[in-house]
């Protein structure tokens, strides 16, 4: 499988809550690395972390684009989820970047930023809905 199969795999598996299947898209001592959180360690963590996101807050996420360069792949993705205090539907933007071990993820870098002027993290101007990324 290609990196870049391999991803459009991980994410089809984040929206199952199955912490297992995500799992199964990680080396064991894999590091997802966040810009607002984290980080989370091991692929049991990375797994567990998304389940909760889908069980807790209804997480959704969406590849809106991948670059697939030598043994590593770049992400642009949106996440839908719910706030759980006033049942809000939201949305959040960002960008990751993979590196791969023995096919598989050994490395997340994630990227997203959100604050009260931007709390999606939407490209200020872009027309997301235009170019076919997700939108609420």
């Amino acid at each position: 499988m290609s990196p870049a199969d391999h991803i459009r795999s991980y994410y089809a598996a984040l929206n199952t809550g199955d912490a297992e299947e995500v799992s199964r898209h990680f080396t064991d001592d894999a590091v997802h690395w966040y810009t607002r959180l984290g980080p989370h360690r091991g692929a049991k963590e990375i797994g567990d972390n998304a389940a909760w996101a889908v069980r807790e807050v209804e997480g959704q996420w969406h590849l809106e684009h991948l670059v697939e360069g030598d043994g590593e792949v770049a992400i642009e993705w949106s996440m839908t989820w719910r706030d759980p205090k006033s049942g809000d539907a939201r949305i959040n933007r960002g960008a990751e970047l993979f590196a791969f071990r023995d096919g598989l993820i050994s490395e997340v870098r994630a990227y997203h930023h959100g604050d009260r002027k931007n709390p999606e993290g939407n490209l200020l101007g872009f027309d997301h809905g235009a170019r076919g990324h997700t939108t609420l």
